[in-house]
C-alpha cells in the first residue's frame, strides 16, 4: 500500500490589525527581512472585519500556558520519556477535553492541551496546523500559525491563517497573506516577527510574483524579490503567470547564513505534467539574487509541482523527486544536485513522492526521512531515513528493524531547526488498534472491527525519533479516525499533521477524536477538527 501527498490552493486574506513588535530571537540563521535593499509596501491597515475573514468574536484565552523554552543543539529531547520499545500499550477512553483544558493520556502518560474550539471560534468545522514540513512557531516560539480550512467553513464562517500566542495559546489575528499553497510561509530565524512567503497576484493586466516578508505585528510588507515581471532566471518561458514552491515545502539555510528556494513558474504556457501543474524549475538564493538551473538531462523541464527540487536544511544540496514525468531512471529513485550549479551529486533510493521531510543528524549530514512503501525490503518503514551526503539509506522503524510493514496515513515533521536531529511522527493505521488483551503484533493489520479492549504498536500514535541514533519514544494516542483509510470517506483534514515547535520541546497535533472510546471508534467525515498541544515531559 502506498500513500501520496496531497494539498490545497487557498485564496488571499484582507489586512488585519496588528500588535506590537517582538524583540529579536537569540541566535538563528539569517537577518530579519528589514534588512538589505529591498522596496517598502505600505502596511496599510483596515478595522477588523467579520464574515468568511477575520478576528474570532468569541477568542477566549486558554488557561493553560506554556513557557517557550531555548534549547541547545544536541538536547536530548527524550529524557522524563518512557521507552515502551516494540511492546503493546492499552488504548483506553478519554473524552475529549474543553477548550484550554489540559488531560493526561491515560496509556502513556503525556500532557495534551486543546487549544482550539474551530466551532466556537470560527464557525468552521477545522482548525489544524498547515503541514507537518511547515514552520508552524516562530523563532522564539511566542507566535504560532494554524489554518483554518475554507473547505471546512460553515455558513458564515471564517478562514484563513490564523495567529496564536505561544504562551497562552490565545488567538491573535487572521495574517494577510496569500501564500502559494496552505503551508508555503516560512518564519525568519532570526527576527521572531518577520514571515515570509510568494505573493502572487495581478496588478490591471500584470501578473506579479513578489517574494514578500510581512511583519506580522505590524502588517507592514517588505518586497524581497518580484519574479514577475521581469524577473526569473533566463530561459524561463515568457508570460508565466505566478511562481510557488515545490513539495516538500523546504527551505534550506546555507553556511553564510542565506536562504535558498525550490520554486518553479507556471502558467498557461507550461504544459500540466502527467496531470499535474506544470513548473519551470529552479533554485533560488534569497541574499544573493542568484539562480540554480538544473542539468536537464538529470531534471527535464517543465516539471509536475510534485516533483520541483527543494533545499536540504544546509543549502548544499536539492531534491529532486523522479517519480514524475522521468522514464530513463526508475520512479525509486530521488536525485540529489549540487545547489550551486544544479549538477547530479547522485542517485539516492528514497522516494519522495511520499510523505518526508528534510533533516540533519548531529554530525551535519543533511537527510531525507519520512514513510517508504511497496519498496524492496529492507525500504518499508514509517521511519526511513536517507544520508544525502553519502546515500546510505537506514530503516530506524519499518519491517527490517522489527517493526513489520509501515502503518499507513503516516506523516514527519522535522521543523524543530534550533535542534535539528529529531523528528516527530504521526500514523492513524487502524482506528480499532493493533490488539487487543495486551496482545498485539508489530506491522500486524490490527483489529478488523470494535474490540472490547484495544491496544497499539504505532497505530493511532504519535512518537519521536532520534536521527542520529535511530531509537524511538511512542508518546501519545492522538485519536483521529476521519482520515482512516478504509472509511467510506476520509477526511485529509483529520490526517496527524504533527508540528514540532523551534526546540522540538512541543508538538502541536490535530485530531477529530472520533478514539474518544476506542471500543467504539467514529469515523464521521464532518467532525470538528481541533488542534492540540503535547509538551515533552521534562518541559511540561
Amino acid at each position: 500500500m502506498q500513500q501520496s501527498r496531497r494539498r490545497f490552493i487557498q485564496k488571499s486574506l484582507l489586512s488585519l490589525p496588528a500588535l506590537g513588535s517582538l524583540a529579536a530571537c537569540g541566535g538563528g540563521g539569517g537577518a530579519g527581512a528589514s534588512s538589505g535593499s529591498t522596496s517598502q509596501v505600505a502596511g496599510n491597515q483596515t478595522a477588523p472585519v467579520t464574515g468568511s475573514q477575520g478576528t474570532a468574536s468569541n477568542s477566549v484565552t486558554p488557561a493553560a500556558t506554556s513557557t517557550p523554552v531555548a534549547v541547545p543543539p544536541g538536547t536530548d529531547l527524550s529524557k522524563g520519556l518512557t521507552q515502551y520499545g516494540k511492546s503493546p500499550v492499552p488504548y483506553s477512553a478519554l473524552a475529549k477535553p474543553a477548550k484550554g483544558a489540559t488531560v493526561t493520556d491515560p496509556d502513556f502518560g503525556a500532557k495534551i492541551i486543546r487549544i482550539t474550539d474551530c466551532v466556537g471560534d470560527f464557525n468552521n468545522l477545522c482548525v489544524a496546523p498547515a503541514y507537518p514540513t511547515a514552520m508552524a512557531w516562530n523563532c522564539d516560539e511566542t507566535r504560532f500559525i494554524l489554518y483554518v480550512p475554507g473547505s471546512t467553513a460553515q455558513n458564515g464562517g471564517q478562514q484563513g491563517w490564523a495567529m496564536y500566542d505561544g504562551t497562552t495559546y490565545a488567538f491573535i489575528k487572521f495574517l494577510d497573506i496569500n501564500p502559494g499553497d496552505v503551508e508555503q510561509f516560512y518564519w525568519d530565524h532570526a527576527d521572531p516577527a518577520t514571515l515570509r512567503y510568494i505573493d502572487n497576484h495581478s496588478s490591471g493586466s500584470t501578473n506579479l510574483a513578489d517574494l514578500t516578508a510581512i511583519n506580522v505585528e505590524t502588517g507592514a510588507k517588505t518586497i524581497i524579490h518580484s519574479f514577475l515581471p521581469n524577473g526569473l532566471p533566463p530561459g524561463c518561458p515568457s508570460g508565466t503567470q505566478g511562481v510557488r514552491c515545490g513539495y516538500p515545502f523546504a527551505l534550506g539555510v546555507n553556511a553564510q547564513g542565506q536562504r535558498i528556494w525550490g520554486l518553479g513558474a507556471f502558467g498557461s504556457n507550461v504544459p500540466n505534467v502527467s496531470g499535474e501543474l506544470g513548473m519551470w524549475v529552479f533554485g533560488f538564493n534569497e541574499a544573493t539574487g542568484a539562480f540554480t538551473l538544473y542539468d536537464q538531462s538529470i531534471v527535464p523541464q517543465p516539471q509536475a509541482r510534485g516533483s520541483t527540487p527543494f533545499p536540504s536544511v544546509s543549502g548544499k544540496f536539492f531534491i529532486w523527486n523522479a517519480a514524475v514525468g522521468l522514464n530513463s531512471q526508475p520512479t525509486t529513485q530521488s536525485a540529489v544536485l549540487d545547489a550551486a550549479t544544479g549538477k547530479l551529486v547522485r542517485w539516492v533510493n528514497f522516494d519522495t513522492n511520499e510523505h518526508c521531510d528534510t533533516a540533519m543528524d548531529a554530525n551535519g549530514n543533511d537527510l531525507l526521512v519520512g514513510s517508504q512503501f511497496s519498496r524492496n525490503d529492507p525500504g518499508n518503514g514509517n521511519v526511513i531515513v536517507c544520508n544525502l551526503n553519502t546515500g546510505a539509506v537506514s530503516n530506524f522503524v519499518g519491517q527490517s528493524s522489527g517493526w513489520g510493514y509501515p502503518t499507513t496515513g503516516s506523516l514527519s515533521g522535522s521543523t524543530a531547526w534550533q535542534n535539528p536531529n529529531w523528528v516527530v511522527t504521526g500514523m492513524t493505521g487502524n482506528i480499532y488498534g493493533t490488539g487487543s488483551n495486551g496482545q498485539a503484533t508489530p506491522g500486524s493489520n490490527g483489529n478488523s472491527g470494535p474490540t472490547a479492549n484495544p491496544c497499539t504498536i504505532l497505530d493511532q500514535e504519535l512518537m519521536i525519533t532520534n536521527l542520529t541514533s535511530g531509537v524511538t519514544w511512542r508518546l501519545a494516542h492522538h485519536r483521529s479516525t476521519g482520515n482512516y483509510s478504509n472509511a467510506s470517506q476520509s477526511n485529509y483534514w483529520a490526517q496527524p499533521n504533527v508540528t514540532f515547535s523551534t526546540s522540538g520541546t512541543r508538538i502541536l497535533f490535530n485530531s477529530d477524536w472520533g478514539d474518544g472510546d476506542p471500543s467504539n471508534p467514529l469515523v464521521n467525515p464532518n467532525a470538528p477538527i481541533d488542534t492540540y498541544v503535547l509538551i515533552l515531559p521534562s518541559y511540561a
